[in-house]
């Protein structure tokens, strides 16, 4: 089995299951209330990873890591605002649309290939959205 399978299982396990449990919170407390928890549990990760060797990344590397967590933050704040505003059986099937986002990036950006297959794939999302989203 090819290493990204296990990671990703959990990957869309764990998302999943986000959309509940922040659906729950956002039910006693705030979205900016629901954001203060966030970094609490980055923080805790980033103290293992530093103790356990790995070293904070600068250059190129670095800044495109600093985008990224900039481009997840936001993300992960107008989520729970779209949640505090929608239901979450709505919200979390149109929010799963943004592959479209990363295949014209990975064509645009990264020279990947838009393959017939992947573009049938990705519409089959967006149709999928659809029909939860009604």
């Amino acid at each position: 089995m090819a290493g990204w399978v296990v990671p990703t299982l959990f990957y869309i396990v764990f998302l999943g299951a986000s959309g509940v449990t922040t659906k729950l919170a956002l039910r006693t407390i705030t979205w900016e209330q629901m954001v203060l928890w966030v970094p609490i549990v980055y923080v805790g990760v980033s103290v293992v990873l530093l103790a356990t060797g790995t070293r904070f990344p600068l250059g190129a590397g670095g800044g495109w890591a600093a985008l990224t967590a900039v481009c997840v933050a936001a993300a992960l704040v107008l989520f729970f605002i779209a949640l505090t505003h929608g239901e979450a059986a709505t919200v979390v099937p149109v929010s799963s649309v943004y592959p479209l986002v990363t295949l014209a990036g990975a064509a645009l950006f990264l020279s990947e290939q838009v393959t017939v297959v992947r573009g049938l794939g990705t519409a089959l999302v967006v149709a999928g959205v659809v029909l939860l989203a009604r």
